[in-house]
């Protein structure tokens, strides 16, 4: 994985023989045919990627530095606030970018039908080798669809850490207000470590029929200031606002389950992976709708971090035009972020 990657023909790569391994000829055709759409946008992004590497340290300071100032700013100082944002907006679109440029389409063969059907944790199904799209788990939902599909309210609740909610210590600055940590963290975190695990996310045996599940898409998870994409979840949730799903790490090869729960009040989502309770992942159901988003990860009881997820876009139909991903130009509206 890396730079320049992208120019070597998938069928060319060392690892090709296990990626396409039991894949029939249009998953092959498919993943051909994005790795083109790749290259061409690897090849006119040169110029902002070489920046972006030259000013990332001198960026990611001037960043650091304001944070220590926010919560004043976000009291006092509306103007300075809001710029802030945008600074950092425009860092994680930069960021975002960078990682696109590194994943690629080197792991278009992670939670597709083959993987879930043979490689995946749910074991062997009878829907191995689905007869629709193999990337079904890869979809791209809007918001008012999963909005309707989870009958939570219509207006999006888009939670961004270090801005709106800051965690600091034993409390969690909420639109500038402290609340103690357990109190606005406690219920949802205690629903993704308690949630019993649910069932694989799987497509309907008939096209037509209603899914029990919906996903949410694939994401790279990434820190923000640095480092290559090797974590990812596909994330999926159901009427019940139960969230099931996997995780894979493609640098030790390790594949898990996911399990959480959003509470449709708050529209706040928080999961585990496999029985690991004690790291949990938390962003809200909004979030999960974009491209870009910021996430929490609870490591511990008192010791967070923010990190990014970063959509991956799935292959796209014989026929079709491929779809690439375009970081944000601007950050997602805010509202009053709900404690519960």
């Amino acid at each position: 994985m890396g730079e320049g990657q992208g120019r070597t023909r998938p069928e060319q790569r060392p690892n090709w023989s296990d990626r396409s391994q039991n894949r029939n000829d249009q998953w092959k055709d498919r993943v051909n045919n994005r790795s083109e759409a790749w290259d061409k946008r690897s090849e006119q992004r040169q110029q902002r990627r070489d920046e972006f590497k030259s000013n990332r340290d001198q960026r990611w300071d001037k960043l650091e530095s304001a944070r220590e100032d926010r919560q004043e700013w976000r009291d006092q100082r509306r103007e300075d606030w809001q710029q802030h944002r945008e600074d950092l907006w425009d860092y994680r679109a930069d960021r975002a970018d960078e990682i696109w440029d590194n994943a690629q389409d080197f792991y278009d063969d992670v939670f597709d039908d083959a993987w879930w059907g043979y490689w995946g944790w749910g074991g062997y199904w009878p829907g191995y080798y689905y007869p629709m799209d193999p990337w079904w788990w890869w979809g791209t939902p809007t918001w008012s669809s999963v909005a309707t599909y989870t009958s939570v309210p219509s207006e999006p609740v888009y939670t961004d850490y270090g801005m709106n909610v800051i965690y600091e210590g034993d409390s969690v600055y909420v639109d500038g207000k402290p609340v103690p940590a357990k109190q606005y963290d406690g219920p949802i975190l205690e629903a993704a470590q308690t949630v019993e695990q649910p069932p694989p996310p799987t497509p309907p045996a008939d096209p037509k029929q209603q899914a029990d599940w919906m996903p949410l898409g694939v994401f790279a998870l990434a820190q923000e200031e640095r480092g290559d994409p090797v974590m990812f979840f596909q994330l999926s949730v159901n009427r019940e606002g139960v969230i099931s799903g996997a995780f894979q790490s493609t640098l030790s090869n390790d594949s898990k389950q996911v399990a959480g729960k959003v509470d449709k009040a708050t529209q706040r989502a928080a999961w585990r992976i496999g029985d690991n309770g004690k790291t949990l992942y938390e962003t809200s159901l909004a979030n999960l709708t974009q491209d870009v988003s910021p996430v929490v990860i609870h490591f511990d009881s008192n010791r967070t971090q923010t990190w990014l997820l970063v959509r991956m876009p799935q292959p796209a139909p014989p026929g079709q035009a491929q779809k690439l991903p375009e970081a944000p130009k601007s950050a997602p509206p805010l509202k009053a972020a709900k404690t519960g």
